[in-house]
């Protein structure tokens, strides 16, 4: 439970810092102007993809990720991936609409936003895709599916409808709600061991993706410090203002990777509910082995 317990601790600090200080919410406010600047094809191409995201596409996604997993035999994956898509996307709307508060510290409202629902619906989505994966996919498919998200979460901060905090924020809920139903999962079904990848690929991966995440990060904090310091000395221009974007943008990208890996990571070597409810399937060692969960 160590991932729930860093995501929650993680989606704390983003709403501390962003919503409930000055410098937060101004260094928020710099990024939402910053993606208002970005040429009016990009930001009509951001509308567009947003549009994607309703009722309808999210209840194809659950059919497609539900009938994946039982063609798998994989019923307690079906369980934990619809479960984290219902659960994340309900939490969402209660913590922006009803939980937490919003202070008007700059004179923009106390309108709260965070977290942004289009940005928790396309990272379900993407969870619950790669939590039905079979194991020798599921790198892949993370790395694939994973775009959804992040172009939905950088969309929304382009379309000026959510400030970047808002999207890290649902990446945090996603990643606390998808290891939490997974740990249910396992409490309810159990769990065989199962196929582990080769060591050569699983440090290939974590090098690879370890590296965009400190790139992409360290881009991201060190474009908002210098943003920062701009704001001290007083208002800032369109210049500071699209290095703001860009710098959460990176940020975004980042807290995506880091979702990513670590659902991937917390289910590496675990053959969740034997495939079936709670009991093998009948097949012995070597099905477990070869498809796994």
């Amino acid at each position: 439970m160590w991932t729930t317990s860093a995501a929650v601790v993680v989606f704390v600090a983003n709403y501390l810092f962003f919503v409930r200080t000055t410098i937060g919410q101004e260094l928020d406010d710099a990024a939402l102007a910053g993606g208002e600047l970005e040429p009016q094809g990009v930001i009509t191409e951001a509308w567009d993809e947003l549009d994607v995201i309703s009722v309808a596409s999210l209840a194809g996604a659950c059919v497609v990720i539900g009938v994946i997993a039982l063609a798998r035999r994989r019923f307690a994956l079906a369980f934990a991936a619809l479960a984290t898509i219902g659960i994340a996307n309900v939490a969402t709307q209660l913590l922006k609409r009803v939980v937490l508060p919003r202070p008007d510290l700059i004179g923009a409202g106390d309108l709260n936003s965070l977290p942004s629902g289009h940005a928790t619906v396309a990272a379900t989505v993407s969870v619950g895709l790669v939590m039905v994966t079979a194991p020798r996919w599921r790198s892949i498919t993370a790395l694939v599916t994973m775009l959804f998200p992040i172009s939905i979460a950088v969309a929304v901060v382009t379309a000026g409808w959510h400030r970047p905090s808002d999207s890290i924020a649902a990446f945090c809920v996603v990643l606390a709600v998808a290891t939490t139903t997974l740990a249910a999962a396992v409490a309810l079904f159990g769990f065989d061991p199962g196929l582990v990848l080769p060591n050569w690929f699983r440090r290939s991966v974590l090098l690879i993706v370890g590296a965009a995440i400190a790139l992409l990060g360290g881009l991201g904090v060190v474009g908002l410090v210098a943003v920062r310091r701009q704001l001290d000395s007083g208002p800032i221009g369109a210049r500071w203002e699209s290095v703001a974007y860009a710098s959460s943008s990176a940020g975004i990208t980042a807290t995506a990777l880091v979702m990513m890996l670590s659902l991937v990571v917390s289910m590496r070597g675990m053959a969740v509910g034997h495939g079936g409810w709670g009991g093998t399937d009948g097949v012995g060692a070597d099905h477990v082995a070869a498809d796994p969960a």
